[in-house]
């Protein structure tokens, strides 16, 4: 860390339903990598679990010349834009190569954006503490917008016109957080509420089972952590290109163990592979069975910047 500020975890939200409050403010949910941007004489975004993202987005380097006072340290979120909307698909495409040249390449390509949220510290001042509707007014002021960082707006008190808006645009959700809060960093708090316009979970990939046809790979077996036991929560099979097929086999071939980790019924089984459980995946679905397994996935992508051990069982 080039900066004089102490490593932060970031506020975590709780879910909910839409709802109308004028206590609180509503914005949109960014699909993207969350990450905490120190902005000192360089810039260091990190993730939540403190790994450092800065190397695979170079175009965001200059994000500490966008700030009036330093050292500041900025919440927000990383994304890729396409046509006006987050693009996770493409995101991913950039979080795990670790070529420069290849990395030099997507930047110019596939340019990320951070999107700024919340501000934890202004040259060096702690304003955690603050309401944040103080900290939406100081980050306002200090920070100038451009095409590497954008400050996320809101509205106040409109949550049900704001979530019918953001689902029309066909975007993941909506954050709602009290105007009076403040940040709790590693915490996660009712202050901060998710609303998602479809469900979707982190879970973590223990195998896979093959292809028919002209499919590599067929499904993904999947399953939540639960104080030290991994639980199963059915398979996915839809949402892969072929090239994202290709690159899940070759990320999961080297994790491949003799024995599962967890324990699936046979009758659910179709010749699988097991794998260590290290890579963490995002699915959307519509409901958890009575059984406890997620109905209607469909692969969304890796989350690298998840931990497995940070991905609990889905429950109904």
């Amino acid at each position: 860390m080039n900066s004089v500020l102490p490593k932060i975890k970031p506020m975590l939200a709780v879910k909910t339903a839409p709802f109308d409050n004028s206590d609180f403010l509503y914005e949109i949910k960014w699909d993207g990598y969350r990450g905490l941007a120190y902005l000192d004489d360089k810039t260091i975004i990190l993730s939540r679990n403190q790994l450092d993202l800065t190397p695979s987005f170079p175009e965001l380097h200059g994000l500490h010349l966008k700030v009036k006072q330093r050292p500041t340290l900025l919440d927000g979120e990383i994304v890729v834009l396409q046509d006006g909307k987050p693009s996770f698909g493409a995101l991913q495409g950039r979080g795990k190569i670790t070529d420069s040249l290849k990395v030099a390449r997507l930047a110019r390509q596939t340019p990320a954006t951070f999107i700024a949220f919340d501000i934890l510290f202004r040259a060096g001042e702690n304003v955690m503490d603050l309401p944040l509707k103080t900290r939406k007014e100081i980050l306002n002021e200090l920070v100038e917008q451009g095409p590497d960082l954008i400050i996320s707006q809101y509205v106040v008190g409109s949550g049900l016109d704001f979530f019918d808006a953001v689902s029309s645009a066909g975007l993941e959700g909506v954050m709602a957080k009290r105007l009076d809060s403040p940040y709790l960093p590693g915490k996660r708090s009712s202050y901060w509420k998710k609303i998602r316009r479809i469900q979707s979970a982190e879970l973590v990939i223990c195998g896979w089972e093959k292809g028919e046809g002209h499919r590599s790979l067929g499904s993904l077996i999947l399953a939540g952590f639960d104080h030290g036991r991994w639980v199963y929560m059915g398979k996915v099979g839809t949402g892969f290109t072929e090239d994202e097929e290709m690159r899940l086999l070759a990320l999961l071939q080297p994790l491949v163990i003799e024995s599962p980790v967890l324990a699936v019924p046979k009758a659910e089984l179709r010749f699988p592979t097991w794998v260590k459980p290290e890579i963490v995946c995002e699915v959307t679905f519509t409901e958890i069975s009575h059984e406890g397994r997620l109905r209607h996935p469909s692969y969304k992508g890796t989350r690298p910047d998840k931990m497995p051990e940070e991905c609990p069982p889905i429950q109904n």
